[in-house]
Formats: structure tokens, C-alpha cells, sequence
């Protein structure tokens, strides 16, 4: 009764606005206020103080609702009948979104005791644990230690950490920080850790709580969509959230949502359609009007969402380099997605490979970013950087680096993986010698390949990116492409368009030689001649052809010039060896000056 008038005497005029105000004077802790947890493993003793009993060694905890945070002021009197060490300690967790620790928490604690014997306030995110005030060395060197700490935060987030003992006359600062990664509070909770023998070491009386909670003013932000077959998207929240006003669409020929439910949690929300999602297809969602407890509603939001699916080899190839960066732009890379899946690139990677055959340090890809069938995107560590140098007229893609290694400017070889690095999509060994012979400086001048469904290797499938373009197309369609689908299938070899001009100013650059054979197995060899019925270029010698396809030529000649301008016939025998069928084509062909 004697601590009871005390008490009152001096802790009343305090707990007038307080949140808690617990001094265990009833002999109770699970109710007024309730405290759960590790509830066997605390009593109160013949003092009217909490005290642990634990019966073997424990981490145990006791919570009680609490929101103070803002304006907020913590205080508890600690008594350890032991010396304290990193396996004996208490703490109070002034601030902290769960009451049960077993998966971790949000929020702050002040533990009294450890390997340094002080007392010191710790950030908690999840199982991360940082100390952010480090108070004094030796403050809880005793048996037993007894003190009284206190808190104070302001709205700005300032901590101000004191202690007090026995025989101090005043409270000591241990010291401030400002620090608001945890910026409300559900819970305030009591723990302590024990070894075997210090099972009932641990007493915490006389706890004040006061202080508002948290002005929620921050709207919701959508965490995650992810499509669930057939006809579902799941959402995730930041936080609790409500739908009565929100809408939802989404393009690409959905129709609209069938049906809109809140799930338990609060935070998640499926949405079902009538139509099913199909795979390969980029759909838009678009959210509005979502709101959380408080009132605060979600800025709209459009995200790209669809059903991603893992490449395989020969899915994604290489479609561009810069491996000499322009003065005031950057290296990138460029790839293609030649399958009829949407694939998730931040399962995407790229690297160089090594003299002794293993590969660098993998290049992987910032984000979560999606690419479409027959789509294709850059990589650069600074896509704003790219962009401006190069200037593209439409749309490009080209998607952040996490990190980056520069590129040889002679020559590499390039390999495109999975994080795992045992599939490979694609893999080139680019030379500086592809270039095309005009280009008597290829720096800032970019490779570009010419046709997706040709060799990746073949250098003459790689040609220089035009002049018009500022030498490079990144995140768009390549200067020098060529879609060599085949949709004349009555010829058998023919070129598209007799008239060529190889001066790399992204206009008729390439001669190209389209075929169609009656049947597999066929082969070709393919040259060119002059007037005067010398060859000086040669296209392809006992080359197994495909069922439909294309040869290119780039004017070079046998003796590495730019054949001059002039009449050309283009000799084109195809053979098979296994029928003996034979076939002699004998086209002309111009190469002009524009």
C-alpha cells in the first residue's frame, strides 16, 4: 500500500493524458490494459511489479494496444537481478506495428542491458535490427541494475532517449536522433532474454504511455497486380484499403470486372472478369478512386500486367550494340523477344564471357519490367542519357541496368542468360570489323542486325546503323532491318529491289536475295559478277538453305572495298544433293550513288 500512495503522489499529475498508465497495483495483467504474449512467462509478484518466469532459457514479450507516437512520451522502471550480457537483457518496444515478434516488426525499442551494458534505442524493420542511439558504455554494469528510462518523440520524429538510476537525482541524456522509417504505432510491449538461471532476473514497473497517434494523410499505394488464371488479378496494398468508389479497367479487349471483393486482410482485392487472360498480351489496369481507413485516396494509377512465361534458347536474341560510346552518350545493348510469349525481364541477364570460357559479373535489369512477342529493348545503366544523345521520333524502350561494365570497343563476346546462368538465349562475338567500310571512325556508331530470324552470328546479318539516325535506334526498330517473311510463295529466287545503294544512309543499304526452295534439303552457292565476268563477291558456298529465306549483300567486295557503281549479275545455283535437283538463277543488279 505504501508503494501505491507513492506513486500516486508522483506519477498521478502525469497520466492525465495518458494511453497507459500501468502500475500492476491489481495484481493483473491481462486485462485493463490487456497485455498478450508470452503470457506464462510473466506474473506479478507480492510488490505489485511485473516480473519474468521464464522456467529455461526464453526471448519473451508482453504487448498492449497503442498509438502514441507523435508528441509522445515512454517511461518504465527496469529491475535485472543479474548482470547483464548479450544473452540477459530487458526492453520496451515504444512503438511497433504487431504484438507478436516471432516474424519480426516494424518499429523501435530501448533495451537496457547487452554486451556493452548501456542503454540504447534500436530501429526494428522485419528481423533487421540497427541501433540508432548508442548510450553510454557501463550504464548497467551492476547487480542488480536498477533504472528508469524515458523517451520522448515530436512530430518530426526526434527521439530523445534518458535514463535514470537510483542514484541519480535527475534524468541522464543518453542522446537524440531524428529517424521516421516507422511513422505510426499499433503496439507498446515489454521483453526480456534469459538464460537458464535467470529465469525470474527480470521486473518492470510503473509504465507511462501519452502522445497522439499518427495523422494518416498518406493514400494508399498499389503494391503488386498479378494476374491469376483464368479470369483473376489480385491487388496488394500498402495498407487497409475500402473499394466502395474505386473503379477498375483494363484494356486489350477485357471486358469489364464481373466482380470487385475486399479480402480478410484488408489490403488485398481480387477482381474477376467475365473473359479470360490470355497469354502473351500486355494488359493496362488502371485504378482509381481506392481510398484507406482515414480517407486518403490512391493517386490513379496504370500498371502493365500479363502472363509472364520463361524464354527458352533462341527466344531472345541479340538485336544491337554500341559498344564504342558516342562522346555524351552511352554504351547500351538491345534485345528481341522472337517468341510468341510475354516474358518477365527481371529474370533477364547479360554478360561478357571470359578468356578461360566462364562469365563476368552478370548485368541484370532494374525493376519488373515485361516484354511482348516480338518486341524488342535496350539496356543502359542511364536511359536518360541514351535518349537524349539519340533522339528517337517514336516510341523506345530502354529499361535501367542495376550495374554496367564497358564493353570492349574492338571486339567481345556477349552472352544473354537467366540469373542462374545455366539456360542461354543468345550469344554473339561481335567485331569492330563488321562495320561497314565508310565507317572509317566507329565511335558512337552502333551494330544493328538485320534480320531476328538469321544466324546470330553471321557478320552478314550485322550492319552499321544509318547515318540518318544518328548511328543507333535504341529501344526502337533497327535502321537496317528487314522482315524477310516471305509472301510470294510462286517465285523461287529474286531480289527486292535490283537497285542498291551501300552507303550506309539507311535507304536500300543492303541487297537482299529472297528465295523458296520446293523442298528441305537444298543448297546454294551464291556470287556476284561484274561485266567483265569476274567474281568479285562471293554470298554463300555449298549453304544449306530453309524452305524460305534470304541472302544479303552489303556492296563489299572480295578485296574489302565498296563494289563501284555499276551493272552487276547476281549468280544463284541451288542443288540437292540427295535428288540430284539443280537449279541456275541469273539476276541483274545495280549498285548506285544516291
Amino acid at each position: 500500500m505504501r508503494k501505491l500512495n507513492l506513486f500516486f503522489a508522483v506519477f498521478v499529475p502525469l497520466f492525465i493524458n495518458a494511453q497507459i498508465n500501468e502500475s500492476f497495483t491489481d495484481g493483473n495483467f491481462l486485462e485493463q490494459p490487456e497485455w498478450v504474449g508470452n503470457t506464462s512467462n510473466f506474473i506479478v509478484n507480492n510488490q505489485f511489479q511485473l516480473q519474468s518466469n521464464a522456467t529455461a532459457a526464453s526471448t519473451s514479450w508482453l504487448f498492449s494496444p497503442s498509438k502514441s507516437i507523435e508528441d509522445a512520451v515512454w517511461e518504465c522502471s527496469f529491475k535485472i537481478n543479474y548482470t547483464t550480457s548479450s544473452s540477459n537483457y530487458a526492453a520496451i518496444y515504444i512503438i511497433s506495428d504487431v504484438n507478436d515478434l516471432g516474424n519480426g516488426c516494424n518499429g523501435y525499442y530501448v533495451q537496457v542491458g547487452g554486451t556493452n551494458d548501456e542503454v540504447s534505442l534500436f530501429l526494428q524493420e522485419g528481423s533487421k535490427k540497427t541501433k540508432i542511439i548508442d548510450g553510454v558504455d557501463k550504464r548497467t554494469d551492476g547487480n542488480p541494475v536498477e533504472i528508469r528510462i524515458k523517451v520522448e518523440r515530436d512530430k518530426a520524429g526526434k527521439f530523445t532517449l534518458y535514463s535514470k538510476l537510483l542514484s541519480d537525482a535527475n534524468y541522464v541524456t543518453e542522446g537524440s536522433v531524428t529517424n521516421t522509417v516507422v511513422s505510426e504505432s499499433k503496439y507498446v510491449g515489454l521483453l526480456f532474454a534469459n538464460t537458464a538461471s535467470t529465469g525470474k532476473a527480470y521486473i518492470f514497473d510503473d509504465i507511462y504511455v501519452s502522445g497522439s497517434e499518427a495523422i494518416d494523410n498518406i493514400a494508399p499505394e498499389l503494391l503488386s497486380a498479378n494476374i491469376e488464371l483464368p479470369t483473376k488479378i489480385l491487388l496488394q496494398f500498402s495498407e487497409a484499403v475500402v473499394t466502395s468508389n474505386a473503379t477498375f479497367e483494363v484494356s486489350n479487349n477485357l471486358n469489364s470486372v464481373e466482380s470487385v471483393v475486399l479480402l480478410d486482410n484488408k489490403n488485398s482485392i481480387m477482381l474477376t472478369f467475365d473473359s479470360n487472360f490470355e497469354k502473351g498480351k500486355l494488359y493496362e489496369l488502371t485504378i482509381q478512386g481506392v481510398k484507406d481507413l482515414a480517407g486518403n485516396t490512391i493517386i490513379p494509377v496504370t500498371k502493365k500486367i500479363g502472363i509472364s512465361e520463361q524464354p527458352s534458347a533462341g527466344e531472345l536474341v541479340w538485336n544491337e550494340i554500341m559498344f564504342n560510346a558516342p562522346t555524351g552518350g552511352q554504351e547500351y545493348v538491345e534485345i528481341m523477344n522472337i517468341s510468341d510469349k510475354l516474358i518477365d525481364l527481371s529474370k533477364v541477364a547479360f554478360a561478357t564471357r571470359k578468356t578461360d570460357g566462364t562469365l563476368n559479373t552478370l548485368v541484370t535489369i532494374n525493376g519488373t519490367n515485361h516484354l511482348e512477342a516480338n518486341s524488342i529493348v535496350a539496356f543502359a545503366v542511364s536511359p536518360d542519357s541514351v535518349l537524349g544523345y539519340h533522339q528517337p521520333t517514336g516510341e523506345a524502350q530502354i529499361l535501367a541496368t542495376n550495374n554496367w561494365y564497358n564493353l570492349n570497343n574492338e571486339g567481345a563476346t556477349l552472352v544473354l542468360c537467366n540469373l542462374e546462368k545455366d539456360t542461354i538465349f543468345d550469344e554473339i562475338t561481335y567485331d569492330s570489323r563488321w562495320h561497314h567500310l565508310l565507317i572509317t571512325d566507329d565511335k558512337g556508331v552502333a551494330l544493328e542486325r538485320i534480320s531476328p530470324n538469321n544466324p546470330t552470328q553471321d557478320a552478314a546479318n550485322w550492319h552499321s546503323a544509318a547515318s540518318e539516325v544518328k548511328f543507333g535506334t535504341p529501344g526502337y526498330e533497327n535502321s537496317q532491318f528487314k522482315a524477310l517473311t516471305n509472301n510470294d510463295s510462286e517465285k523461287v529466287v529474286w531480289l527486292e529491289t535490283e537497285t542498291f545503294s551501300p552507303d550506309n544512309d539507311g535507304t536500300n543499304d543492303i541487297c537482299f536475295v529472297r528465295y523458296n526452295t520446293e523442298y528441305a534439303g537444298f543448297m546454294a552457292n551464291v556470287a556476284v559478277f561484274n561485266p567483265s565476268g569476274i567474281k568479285i563477291a562471293k554470298l554463300a558456298q555449298n549453304a544449306l538453305l530453309s524452305t524460305s529465306g534470304a541472302l544479303s549483300w552489303d556492296g563489299k567486295t572480295q578485296q574489302g572495298t565498296i563494289a563501284e557503281t555499276g551493272i552487276y549479275l547476281l549468280y544463284f545455283e541451288m542443288f540437292h544433293p540427295q535428288t540430284g535437283k539443280k537449279k541456275i538463277f541469273k539476276l541483274p543488279l545495280v549498285v548506285s550513288a544516291r
